[in-house]
Parts: C-alpha cells; structure tokens; sequence
C-alpha cells in the first residue's frame, strides 16, 4: 500500500523555545456551535466538523509554536455571536484571526472542493451566497440590527453594500489565503481558489482574517471525508502548513520541515471529470510575474521605471500587485498596463497600482476594465500617497 507523506513546517526558533517578536497570538475560530448547527448533511454537522478541526489545528501550533498563544472562540459545543468573535480576537491583540466553515448549497449534491475568503468586494454571486449563509447567523442573536449597523442578512442589497468593506490587512490576508488553498491542492482538493465578500466575522477584526470552506457538506462524498477522522487531521495539517509559512514570513525566520503520515493514496477524493467553472478570485498576493500579456516572441520587453505614488489628497486606484521585494516594471510583468504601474509601500511590501480617480465610481468603472487581466485585483484608497480605510474614503469624497 503506497502512504503519501504530508509535509508539516516547524519555524526553528520557535521550535525551540527562543522568544521572538512577530507573530505572536492567532485566534480560531470554529463556526457556528451551541444552538446554530451551521450547515446539515445527512449524518453530519459543520459546528462539529470546524471544531474538531480547530482544535486539531490549535494543537500542532501549541506543539510546534510553544510561544504563540492560540486562543479558540470557542472551544466547546456554544453558541458565540458573530461580533464577539471578532472582539475576542481584537481584545487579545491577535496577530491573526482564522475562521473556520463547512460549505453547503442546498439541492445540490456534486458541489465540491475548498474556497478560502477574505474580506471584500465580492466579485460573483457564488461569492455573495456563501457570505449571506454565513452572516445569516446574526438571525439567532438579539437585536441584530442595531449590533450591526442596521445590516439585514436577508436584504440583498444590503449584503451588496456591505461586500464593499475593506480589511485594512488585505494584502497580507490573501497571503495566507493562497497559501491554505495551495496546500490543500496538495490533497488532491480541488481548489476553488481565493476569494473575497462580505463576512460579518471578519468585518471588525483589526489583524489579517480569512475564512477558510473546508468543503461542502452537501456533497455525499465530502461529508464522508469531513467527518472523518483522517480527513479532519489532514485539513488540520494543511492549514497548519499555511501558517507556518505565513509565520516564518512574518517573522523572517528560518524553517526546517518533519515528516508525518498522511491518508493512504487509495482513499483520495476523486477528482473530477471536469474542472467546475468558478474559479474567479484568484489571490492578487503573487510574487511571481503575470506572464498572461506577455509577447511570445524573445523580443526585449518595453521597461519605464517604477514609480512611486505621487498623489494629493484622496484618491482611488486599483491594486493588482504586492511582493516583498521589487517588481521590475515592463510589459512582461505587467501586460498593456506597465506604463500605468506606479506602487506604494505598506507594511514592508511594494504594492503595484494602476489608475487613479477621484471618484469612486469612476475608479468601479477602472475596476471592471482591469479585472480580466488581473481577477484577483481590488480597489484602494490613498490618502497622500498613504493607504487610508477604503470606507471612510468613500464617505469623505461624497461629502
């Protein structure tokens, strides 16, 4: 019987007790509990799926992170409310916030595969489904409407307005986001991809937050392989894995890798026969060139050199690019919009722009010419040359 072997990535200092800045506090978050069941198979429950799958996380980091405080919302059967899920997270500081889900699509048995979001502009209404499932929660809390700014999950178009919310931690947000959802390839997963809409659970969080699907519940064969404990280990290890090299990232420290068993091949998930059709979103967070608009041909690139942002004021643009290190600016990296690319920094890391409007309907119209070139791109809003809150820059133009 031929066993695959997972990888698990262990950061060095931390493995060995050495304190060190970064990273410090990453809270949990297993959907749903208590009362609100989440999603429903036909044996299985996603609140207890996403705990035990929590917990199996929380474990491999208290293990191989003893210096990283994992703090769970909750850690048993109860019910929490969306908001203080994110207070949780906000009062202890955290570094980072990881909720955790269970797809389902209801009459729908052939749905399948992992999908990982972050906050934002929700790009498809797939993407809108599955926030106004998940936000559908606050139904079960008391006076949901005023504890939301008056946010009605059953309004669509209030869950169009509110997808328009930025995470100020986007970048680094789909950073991680990638990262679970190219481990989980390594699965044999089919990989949905990255991408954003309105979550309520990640709307107040003040650190980087994604919200990971494992899987959909809907799905016969993915039921089997959610509730199980074999398959539980091994989404566990793949986040995990994720973290881990966000973490050493984060921290720029060195890492080694340990060997642990995983499922036999045997037991894989099927692949499908055809790949499903939804795979927008793909995560702007690339450091590789995008090689979609380049010329064929050995000829030199066109090159202008990189331009720092030089605005006045407020202005929108569109992100859709970021990379730890220098991009070279020509057509090969860039496709026909390298002689629009300035970029500014944030948080350590260059991010590439293009366009810049006034107005905020102006840079929506930008937004949607860009979007076939670059899927993953998102609007931003500069203030000066700085990023500011996409939001309160809405707001303070229409003003």
């Amino acid at each position: 019987m031929v066993v695959l072997t997972m990888v698990l990535f262990v950061n060095n200092a931390d493995a060995q007790g050495a304190k060190g800045k970064g990273l410090n506090v990453v809270v949990i978050d297993p959907g749903h509990g208590g009362k609100d069941p989440g999603a429903i198979g036909k044996t299985a429950k996603e609140k207890d799926i996403v705990l035990s799958v929590a917990l199996k996380l929380g474990n491999l980091i208290k293990k191989n992170y003893p210096n990283v405080k994992v703090i769970y919302t909750r850690d048993k059967d109860v019910f929490v409310e969306l908001g203080e899920r994110a207070n949780i997270a906000n009062r202890n500081n955290a570094d980072l916030f990881m909720s955790i889900h269970v797809n389902s699509v209801d009459g729908n048995t052939t749905s399948h595969g992992t999908e990982t979001f972050v906050m934002g502009l929700h790009k498809n209404e797939a993407n809108l489904a599955v926030a106004k499932r998940e936000n559908s929660v606050i139904l079960q809390e008391d006076n949901y409407s005023s504890k939301y700014d008056g946010f009605d999950p059953n309004d669509p178009e209030s869950n169009i307005i509110f997808s328009l919310f930025q995470n100020a931690y986007s970048d680094q947000s789909l950073l991680l986001a990638a990262s679970i959802e190219n481990e989980f390839s390594t699965l044999k997963r089919y990989d949905r991809g990255v991408k954003q809409a309105g979550f309520l659970v990640l709307w107040k969080t003040a650190m980087p937050s994604i919200l990971t699907e494992l899987g959909f519940i809907s799905n016969p064969e993915e039921e089997q392989y959610l509730k199980s404990d074999a398959g539980q280990n091994e989404l566990a290890i793949s986040i995990y894995n994720a973290f881990a090299k966000y973490k050493s990232q984060y921290d720029n420290s060195s890492v080694y890798l340990e060997k642990v068993p995983a499922r036999p091949a045997s037991a894989q998930p099927k692949e499908p026969a055809k790949p499903e059709t939804d795979t927008a979103d793909k995560p702007v967070a690339q450091t590789q060139p995008d090689n979609s608009n380049a010329n064929a041909s050995t000829e030199k690139p066109k090159e202008q050199a990189p331009k720092p942002e030089e605005t006045s004021g407020i202005v929108f643009k569109v992100q859709i690019k970021m990379s730890p290190k220098e991009i070279e600016v020509n057509e090969k990296n860039f496709g026909k919009y390298f002689d629009k690319v300035s970029y500014y920094m944030h948080d350590g890391s260059y991010k590439y722009t293009v366009g810049a409007e006034k107005d905020y309907n102006a840079i929506l119209k930008f937004f949607h010419e860009v979007k076939p070139s670059y899927p993953g791109c998102f609007v931003i809003a500069l203030k000066d040359g700085k990023r500011m809150d996409l939001n309160e820059a809405i707001k303070a133009t229409k003003n």
